[in-house]
């Protein structure tokens, strides 16, 4: 085999072996395969991981929660001050109330 069909075939079974890995399968999958965060009994902490949520809406939640109860479905969360449509549309998929 001549050297650079070798050099040709190491490279594919490299680029196979680094796109089908776990973690390059994982980060291709996106939010929708990452942990849920439950937003009946997340903290501050556990919430601000979400994507545009920062300290301040985070603790409105925890908040709202205190004072209304758990929520029912995920679409109350858009009841919070400072989540709107956007936002709600971006965390969605990695948002529970199970």
């Amino acid at each position: 085999m001549k050297p650079e069909r070798l050099v040709a075939c190491l490279l594919a079974f490299l680029i196979l072996v680094v796109w089908t890995s776990p973690v390059a399968l994982a980060q291709a999958a996106g939010p929708e395969k990452a942990k849920s965060v439950n937003i009946n009994t997340a903290s501050v902490e556990e919430l601000v991981q979400l994507p545009r949520v920062g300290e301040k809406v985070a603790e409105r939640i925890v908040q709202y929660r205190q004072k209304n109860g758990s929520f029912k479905t995920i679409e109350d969360l858009k009841a919070v001050q400072g989540i709107g449509d956007k936002i709600f549309e971006e965390i969605r998929n990695m948002i529970t109330v199970k």
